[in-house]
C-alpha cells in the first residue's frame, strides 16, 4: 500500500511539472552502507562474550525542480535502516525480535519542500514542507527523516539569518477530524513545536563567523485518566558559536549553550502535589586544528562538555525533589555530530557503539552520550585521495554523586578513508576503549568500529 501511494505521489508530482511551463529538472541522491561491529560492550570478557556485526544502509533519490522567478521544489524518496530479513521466511532483523516493525523495509518521502527565493526583491527566502534540520554540532535530526516546518532565511555577504518553526510531533491532525475520535477523546493531544532563530555574522571575508542563537520547544498534555493533571514542558536554549577558518591552515570552533525554561505538572486532585522544575543544563565546546600549508599533515585538540543533573539527598539518603534539572539535552533529541569527523555522528567509534542505537543521542534521559566530559587529541596525514587520522579520547562523567567515580577511561581510535574520483568514499574506523573506575575496578577493554562506503551525487 505504501509503495502504491508513493508511486501515485511521484506520478502527480512529475505530471504537475509537465504542465508548469517546463521547469529545469535536476536530480540528486545519496547511498551509503555501514558495517558496524563491537565486542565486549559490558567491559567484562569473563561473564559474557558479547558482540555483534550488523549492516546499516541508506538510499535516497531526490528530484529538484526550478520553475524560475525564484520558485523551486525538492522531493526526496528513500529508505534506511538495518536490512537483513530472510527473503522466504521473513526472519531476521532487529525488529523481528523486539517489535512488529521491520527497520529499513519502508520507502517514504524523506524531504518535500517548496522554496521561494528573494521575496519582494529582498535577500529573504521562504521554505515550507518537510526538511532536514542541522544547526552547529548539537541540533541535528539525524540525517534520515526531516521535520515538517517552515522558515524564513537569508544569506548575504555579511550575514545569514534562519528563522524557523518545526512540528516535531503531530498530536492530533487528520486522525481526529470527522472520525468520531473527538467524542471519545475530546482533549486532542498537543503538538511538540520547536521555534528557532540562528543568526550568523561574517567577518574577514567570511573566514570568521559568529552565530548567536535561540531555540524554544513547547508541549502540553492533559490527562483525564490518572488523577487529571496538566503537564507543560517549555525548555529554551540560548547560545553562541564561533567558527574561524580555514585561515592559513587554522580551523577553530567554539560554542556555549544554556538551557532555560521550565516543566510543571498541575494536579486537579488535591491529594497530589503540584510538581515543577527549571531547566539549567549547559553545553561547552572548543575545537582547534592546524594543517600546515606546505605539509600533508594535520593535528588538533578538542573539548566538549554536557552538564549532568545534580541530585541532592536528605539525611536518610533519599533523593530530594528536583527544583532544577541540569541535564543537558538537544532541542530535537538528536545526535551530537562532533564535526562528522569519522563520517558518522559522535565521538570515538567504540564510545558510539555504547550509546543508544549507536547514534550518540542527546535525549532527556541520561545515557553515555550526555552528562559527559570529552577531551580529544588527533593527528593525521593526507596524500591525494587517502586520509589517515588517529584520535585519543578521554571520557568522564560531568557530575556524579559524592563518593562515586567519574573517570570513564580513554579510547584510542584510527580512521582511514579513500575517495575514488571525488565521488565514492571508502573508509574504516576502529576504537579501543579502556574503561575507567566509573565502570568498576575489574573491567576489560571494548572494541568498536565500522567499515563504510558513501556515495552522493
Amino acid at each position: 500500500m505504501h509503495h502504491r501511494v508513493l508511486c501515485v505521489m511521484l506520478a502527480v508530482f512529475v505530471g504537475s511539472l509537465a504542465f508548469a511551463g517546463k521547469p529545469e529538472i535536476t536530480s540528486s541522491g545519496t547511498f551509503y552502507i555501514y558495517s558496524f561491529f563491537w565486542h565486549n560492550a559490558d567491559f567484562d570478557t569473563g561473564a559474557t562474550a558479547d558482540g555483534d556485526q550488523f549492516f546499516y544502509m541508506h538510499a535516497d533519490l531526490g528530484i529538484n525542480a526550478d520553475f524560475g522567478s525564484g520558485i523551486s521544489t525538492k522531493v526526496t524518496v528513500g529508505g534506511w535502516g538495518t536490512f537483513g530479513l530472510h527473503p522466504v521466511t521473513g526472519e531476521g532483523s532487529w525488529g523481528h525480535l523486539l517489535t512488529t516493525d521491520k527497520p529499513g523495509e519502508d520507502v517514504a518521502v524523506r524531504e518535500a519542500y517548496l522554496d521561494i527565493a528573494n521575496l519582494f526583491d529582498s535577500p529573504i527566502c521562504f521554505r515550507a514542507g518537510k526538511m532536514h534540520v542541522l544547526y552547529g554540532d548539537g541540533i541535528y535530526d539525524g540525517g534520515e527523516d526531516g521535520a515538517m516546518g517552515a522558515k524564513f532565511y537569508a544569506n548575504t555577504e555579511g550575514f545569514e539569518v534562519d528563522l524557523s518553526w518545526y512540528r516535531l510531533y503531530e498530536g492530533g491532525g487528520r486522525w481526529y477530524e470527522g472520525t468520531g475520535w473527538e467524542y471519545f477523546f475530546p482533549e486532542v493531544p498537543d503538538d511538540i513545536d520547536l521555534f528557532g532563530l540562528w543568526l550568523t555574522g561574517k567577518f574577514v571575508e567570511g573566514f570568521v563567523r559568529v552565530a548567536p542563537y535561540w531555540f524554544y520547544r513547547t508541549y502540553s498534555y492533559y490527562d483525564v485518566e490518572y488523577g487529571e493533571y496538566t503537564e507543560k514542558d517549555n525548555p529554551m536554549w540560548l547560545g553562541g558559536r564561533l567558527d574561524v577558518g580555514p585561515l592559513a591552515g587554522l580551523t577553530l570552533a567554539g560554542e556555549f549553550t544554556m538551557m532555560m525554561g521550565d516543566w510543571q505538572r498541575d494536579w486537579e486532585d488535591t491529594l497530589f502535589t503540584d510538581e515543577s522544575f527549571d531547566y539549567a543544563g549547559m553545553h561547552y565546546m572548543g575545537r582547534f586544528s592546524f594543517a600546515p600549508l606546505t605539509l600533508p599533515v594535520f593535528f588538533g585538540v578538542g573539548y566538549v562538555a554536557f552538564s549532568g543533573n545534580e541530585i541532592e539527598y536528605d539525611t536518610l539518603g533519599n533523593p530530594l525533589p528536583d527544583t532544577e534539572n541540569e541535564l543537558y539535552e538537544s532541542p530535537i533529541w538528536g545526535p551530537y555530530t562532533f564535526g562528522f569527523y569519522k563520517w558518522w555522528p559522535g565521538f570515538g567509534p567504540a564510545h558510539v557503539q555504547k550509546t543508544p542505537f549507536g547514534f550518540s543521542l542527546l535525549t532527556s534521559d541520561e545515557t553515555l552520550a550526555n552528562n559527559l566530559n570529552v577531551i580529544n587529541a588527533n593527528v593525521g596525514f593526507y596524500q591525494g585521495p587517502l586520509t589517515v587520522r588517529a584520535d585519543f579520547f578521554k571520557y568522564s562523567r560531568n557530575w556524579v554523586a559524592s563518593g562515586d567515580e567519574s573517570d570513564m577511561g580513554y579510547e584510542i581510535a584510527l580512521l582511514t578513508t579513500y575517495t575514488f574520483r571525488k565521488t565514492l568514499t571508502l573508509g574504516g574506523t576502529v576504537g579501543y576503549w579502556t574503561p575507567g573506575d566509573y565502570f568498576g575496578t575489574d573491567v576489560d577493554p571494548m572494541i568498536g568500529g565500522y567499515l563504510f562506503a558513501y556515495l552522493s551525487f
